[in-house]
This record gives structure tokens, C-alpha cells and sequence, in this order.
């Protein structure tokens, strides 16, 4: 889905798909032909939080799916599984307490299609608690189906993430640990990708991008700013990385030609250093490159057969 959070950020909405027997990620309909359909905004929120403080804060979930439905919203912890980020909602960490602190007005709802209703929710934050970062998840969760009698029924969940920063000592901190630029590709994606870890003991963002010249003319040909019919920007990404998690971001040029010469530029920033990398790409259909092999194995074999014909008609002394 966010693969680049389920993966689970999207302007809209983060959506996790579980049936009663296991889990899935799945896209924001949890029901086919649009009968449950569910959306949550904003997807995610910061708080600066001080210990002892109160704060009030609220999602919004649309029903734009055909019918009525009810559902529930609970707390949840968040942190994530691997580089690639996949949420966790399950795993506790001294980073996601802030889901004990959460409280509803109310936690049961039903919604009318075309309806919004907005969810309330009060955060009391202890007075003795560290600072640094804490993570949670507002879940909004419903269980109905489209036929009440069927032996298995669709659990449809979304999540909210909260960023939570707690003031009191901070520790700030974060390093790339790895980049990579292709520099020959044989039909394979034209893809850029960087990971960044996080020493500190709160999030940060991570800035990337990626901009590709023409090497002969210098004509831009991918940037940074280029938007898709679906709203993203495959040449951009502003993300975070969670305290003591590693995580890898990757921008993709899906529509580079197949043969070419071409100038690519990843900037990465974050906190308060920019890295800038530079590489020549040369990209090449599998089959051009096996010719040219061919015709150079059979250059070789033809000069090393000339020398030896010569050899061979050399008068003897």
C-alpha cells in the first residue's frame, strides 16, 4: 500500500485489513463493491506534550462507502517491524506509552453512509514521566459485513498515528547507515534508495529526493516535483524515523526509458545536514547488452585466430 505507514500513510487514511482467522494488509475498502467503506482524517497528528498537562484532540471518520455501519475506536501502541517500516500495533516499548494516556468521551459509534462524525479524545499526561518521543495509534475498528449470517466476517481497521513529544531532556540524533544509486541497469527499475537510523530518544523527519538529467542535453527527465494522476510524488518523500529504528526509503522512476545516458541526484536531509550523491547512469535492454557481448567475444576470437594464422606463415629460419 504507504509499500511507502500500511504501508500506512496516505493523505487520507492508514488502513489495515484483518479477517477473523488472520491478518492482512489490505486497501481502504475493507468489503468488495463499496459497501463498507472507511475513512479517517488526519492520518496523523503531533502533540508537544508537557508532564502533568491535559490535551484535547479529535479524528474525523467518513462513511463513503453504501451502507451504515457501526464501529469502535480504541488506543493502540505503534511501532514498526523492520527498515521497511510495517506498523505494529501491537508490540509495547518504553516510546509507546502514550496509549495509557488516551481516553474517549465515547468508544462506541454508528454511521450513516455519506456521514462524518468526529471522535473526541483527551490525553493526561503523568507528571513524572521522561521526555523524548511517544507513539501511539487512535484504531477506529468495525466488524459488520455485508450479510449478518455470513461464517466468516471482514474486521476492518484503520489507524490514526499520534506523535507524541513529551518535553524534558532530548536526545537527538540520527546517521545514514547506507545509500544507493544504480550506475548500469539491464531493464531492471530505475530506483534510488537511503536509510537513515535514528540514535536519539525522539522522531525526526527525513527529507529524499531524487532528480534525473539527460546526460547529453541535461534535460530534466524525473523530479522532485513531478505529481502522478493519483496525487504522489514519486521522486519526493518526507517520512519519519521512530527512536532506535532503522528505515529505508526508496524513490522509484517507473517510467525510465530503456536506453540511455542520464545524470540522478538523491539529496537526503535531515535534522540539520543535507547529503547530496551523484552518479552517471547508463540503462540498457538485456538484449542490446548480450549482442554487444556477442559481437566483442567474436572480435576477440577473430584477432586471436589472425595472430595465430600469422604465426603459423612465418617462414622458418
Amino acid at each position: 500500500m504507504l509499500k511507502k505507514i500500511l504501508k500506512f500513510i496516505s493523505i487520507f487514511s492508514l488502513v489495515a485489513a484483518l479477517s477473523s482467522v488472520g491478518s492482512a494488509v489490505s486497501p481502504v475498502s475493507a468489503l468488495e463493491a463499496g459497501d463498507v467503506v472507511v475513512q479517517i482524517n488526519p492520518a496523523e497528528q503531533t502533540f508537544d506534550l508537557v508532564p502533568g498537562a491535559s490535551y484535547l484532540g479529535n479524528i474525523t471518520v467518513e462513511n463513503t462507502g453504501r451502507l451504515g455501519f457501526n464501529f469502535t475506536v480504541s488506543a493502540r501502541p505503534y511501532q514498526v517491524k523492520n527498515e521497511d517500516y510495517d506498523p505494529d500495533f501491537s508490540t509495547v516499548t518504553d516510546y509507546t506509552k502514550l496509549q495509557n494516556w488516551i481516553t474517549f468521551e465515547k468508544t462506541d459509534y454508528y454511521i450513516e453512509p455519506g456521514q462524518s462524525l468526529e471522535v473526541v479524545f483527551n490525553i493526561d499526561v503523568p507528571s513524572d514521566v521522561p521526555g523524548g518521543g511517544q507513539y501511539a495509534a487512535i484504531v477506529v475498528e468495525t466488524r459488520d459485513s455485508v450479510d449478518p449470517e455470513a461464517h466468516v466476517r471482514i474486521i476492518s481497521q484503520l489507524a490514526a498515528i499520534l506523535y507524541g513529544h513529551v518535553q524534558g531532556e532530548e536526545h537527538v540524533g540520527g546517521v545514514i547507515v547506507a545509500h544507493s544509486l544504480p550506475g548500469f541497469l539491464l531493464g531492471s527499475p530505475f530506483a534510488a534508495s537511503v536509510t537513515v537510523k535514528d540514535d536519539g530518544n525522539t522522531d525526526f523527519r527525513v527529507t529524499h529526493t531524487l532528480t534525473v538529467r539527460d546526460f547529453f542535453t541535461n534535460r530534466e527527465v524525473f523530479t522532485p516535483d513531478a505529481v502522478l494522476e493519483d496525487g504522489s510524488r514519486p521522486g519526493y518523500a518526507n517520512v519519519f524515523v521512530l527512536p532506535g529504528t532503522t528505515r529505508r526509503n526508496v524513490l522509484t522512476w517507473a517510467g525510465a526509458p530503456q536506453l540511455g545516458v542520464f545524470k540522478a541526484v538523491q539529496t537526503v536531509s535531515y535534522l540539520d545536514k543535507t547529503e547530496t550523491y551523484e552518479q552517471l547512469v547508463i540503462i540498457c535492454p538485456i538484449w542490446l547488452a548480450g549482442l554487444v557481448i556477442f559481437f566483442v567475444v567474436l572480435m576477440v576470437l577473430w584477432i586471436i585466430m589472425r595472430i595465430r594464422k600469422r604465426k603459423q606463415n612465418r617462414p622458418v629460419l
